[in-house]
């Protein structure tokens, strides 16, 4: 059985495909609206929630949360109120936020192990707990998603239509960007806060390769992930690789497969199909002076 057989290693399996649903699914989202960007962002935005819930021994989830879903609500807001564009934006609150955190760290020298499992994630200490509030959140994120699939993806590929439809444009985005925060804070358990950025890009930017269609990109997506977590544990398991590395690894690997199998599948039917006579009908335009 492998690694199947411990206890802990059945929780972390269980915990990184509830993560890679949520991920998948939300992913796709983030690609199409161009913001890769802002979940590198608020992965680090967590750090000082995470702090005070450490010094103070509370919950990670609720301080973690709070500091994600309140720094991705003040990058929506200025981004909405065109007071800044959407990098200046995004690189003015990470920058506050994490620098918040090292503050606040640099007056405690006992934070340092804890950190390391933040930052770079610890999922195989996933507890029931954990288990239990990345369900929460991944049932939030597939549910919002079900029920506001259509404001969701009018908002993303045109909020000047979506507004004269009636769709109230601003409540849709503080949705989208409250759910990215919360799948980012689920994310940190199983990858660390600086992998979450790669288990929430790759899978759908892979997906997104495969398919045109916005819900079978998800759909790719979650199976992506949940692949990539799945041989990222095995590998960790079998070698001396941290699991959340090789989860991101893996998620790079089946990108660079895709990437090939496309590729040398466009030489194939390029190089088979004959090539074809001049014909009028698709002949470039003229080009006017």
């Amino acid at each position: 059985m492998g690694p199947l057989e411990f206890e802990l290693t059945q929780r972390a399996i269980l915990g990184t495909t509830i993560v890679s649903i949520a991920c998948g699914v939300l992913g796709v989202l983030v690609i199409l609206r161009g913001l890769a960007f802002i979940s590198d962002a608020l992965s680090h935005c967590v750090v000082p929630g995470a702090v005070v819930a450490y010094l103070t021994h509370s919950s990670l989830e609720l301080w973690g949360g709070a500091a994600a879903v309140l720094s991705a609500w003040g990058i929506a807001a200025l981004i909405r109120r065109r007071i800044l564009s959407s990098d200046p934006a995004i690189a003015v609150v990470f920058t506050g936020t994490f620098a918040l955190g090292l503050a606040i760290i640099s007056g405690t020298r006992s934070y340092m192990n804890d950190l390391a499992d933040i930052l770079f994630g610890a999922v195989l200490a996933v507890s029931p707990t954990d288990l239990l509030v990345s369900g929460i959140v991944a049932a939030a994120v597939i549910g919002t998603v079900l029920v506001l699939y259509w404001p969701l993806v009018l908002v993303t590929f045109d909020p000047v239509a979506a507004q004269a439809q009636g769709i109230p444009v601003q409540r849709v985005d503080v949705i989208f960007y409250g759910l990215l925060a919360l799948t980012v804070v689920s994310g940190m358990v199983a990858v660390g806060s600086v992998l979450v950025t790669g288990l929430l890009i790759v899978p759908a930017t892979s997906a997104r390769l495969v398919t045109r269609r916005v819900k079978t990109q998800m759909i790719v997506s979650a199976c992506l992930g949940c692949a990539a977590s799945w041989t990222g544990l095995y590998l960790s398991y079998y070698f001396p690789i941290a699991s959340g590395g090789a989860i991101v690894l893996a998620a790079g690997s089946l990108f660079v497969l895709i990437v090939g199998f496309l590729w040398i599948r466009r030489l194939t039917v390029q190089g088979s199909s004959p090539p074809r006579r001049p014909n009028a009908s698709f002949a470039p335009a003229a080009e006017t002076s």
